[in-house]
């Protein structure tokens, strides 16, 4: 049996999982997730756009799929997987349980209007990749993570003249983001002006965002966000591939902002690969590989009945009558004589 949330399902958490997929992104690179918190948070604050989970229970086993909301988005992350319980002979394996967890997921996220689900696979989980394929999520790119875990080989000192980002730059942001980013992904992550223009300053979900830029407004060059947290320290870099010399500048102006030995990460995409031997020249070493993946959803929407009557597209085609022919004695005879 499927069904949302409850209060034994907190319960059923105190013993470790029989089998768990954390399906890492930016948010919980800097944050480790704990899904018992996040059980209580479901039960306090109740599901929907925020978070979601669903859970399986059938003959003493449970399974559990949790997905996180992005801040001031119609949109979530499905983050965890996790199995519990003894598995008895007769009952279905982890990955049809799985299955039908997410399924019912997708439903729910849309009654909840959430518009696209992401997750981001490790590369060497290919079987949960298989599940959220047959469920309709297809892979738009590819993600490297890459570890601060060395010295800077680089041995320079200099560092890019990089600024705050301010309120004026967001449409110079998107401008680059368009430039260095392949119409398949924009179209998957459907980002405006506006997700640029966000006070990334302020502190959010246990996470605080800094960014910086560089260049012109009009046109800037290179931009660099730190996100900040509990465990670690996540940078992703946006930089014009005529000024990708300036790639280790710009990593070294975000490091010496650090203030702590807490663990830094570096993402690129796929297409940004060009940038991953200037970033082992500062020090960071690939130590995951990951398939990013999205589900539009379909959302329930109203409309009132009787709008397709309006609507020009949608307007019945009009047939004209046939003419009747009237003999001309006919006529003559509804004539008045003067």
């Amino acid at each position: 049996m499927i069904h949302s949330v409850a209060p034994s399902d907190l319960w059923s958490q105190r013993r470790r999982p029989r089998r768990q997929v954390v399906l890492y992104n930016e948010a919980l690179l800097v944050h480790p997730h704990r899904p018992i918190w996040f059980t209580l948070r479901c039960l306090l604050q109740g599901t929907g756009r925020e978070r979601l989970m669903t859970v399986y229970r059938e003959r003493g086993e449970r399974a559990m799929v949790q997905a996180a909301g992005r801040h001031g988005r119609p949109e979530q992350d499905v983050i965890y997987l996790a199995s519990l319980g003894a598995r008895g002979g007769d009952t279905p394996s982890d990955y049809d349980v799985w299955y039908r967890l997410i399924e019912r997921l997708c439903v729910t996220a849309g009654q909840h209007y959430v518009q696209r689900l992401y997750t981001s696979i490790a590369a060497r989980h290919g079987d949960v990749r298989e599940i959220f394929r047959q469920l309709g999520f297809y892979s738009y790119t590819q993600a490297t993570i890459l570890h601060l875990s060395g010295p800077d080989w680089d041995q320079r000192t200099s560092i890019a003249p990089m600024r705050e980002q301010s309120r004026r730059d967001h449409w110079a942001i998107h401008k680059l983001y368009g430039a260095i980013t392949p119409h398949t992904v924009q179209h998957a992550e459907a980002r405006n002006a506006r997700v640029w223009g966000m006070p990334f300053s302020q502190r959010w979900h246990n996470r605080s965002v800094r960014t910086w830029v560089l260049g012109p407004p009009d046109d800037l060059t290179a931009y660099l966000r730190l996100t900040s947290g509990v465990a670690g320290h996540v940078f992703r870099l946006f930089i014009r591939p005529d000024a990708r010399d300036l790639s280790v500048d710009v990593l070294r102006f975000g490091l010496a902002h650090l203030a702590d030995t807490r663990p830094v990460y570096l993402m690129l995409r796929e297409y940004q690969e060009e940038l991953i031997a200037p970033a082992q020249d500062l020090g960071f070493q690939p130590v995951d590989e990951q398939v990013l993946m999205v589900k539009h959803t379909v959302i329930p929407v109203r409309r009132p009945i009787l709008l397709p009557a309006f609507e020009p597209n949608l307007e019945p085609k009009m047939t004209p009558a046939p003419q009747i022919s009237v003999p001309r004695e006919d006529v003559q005879s509804y004539v008045r004589p003067r």
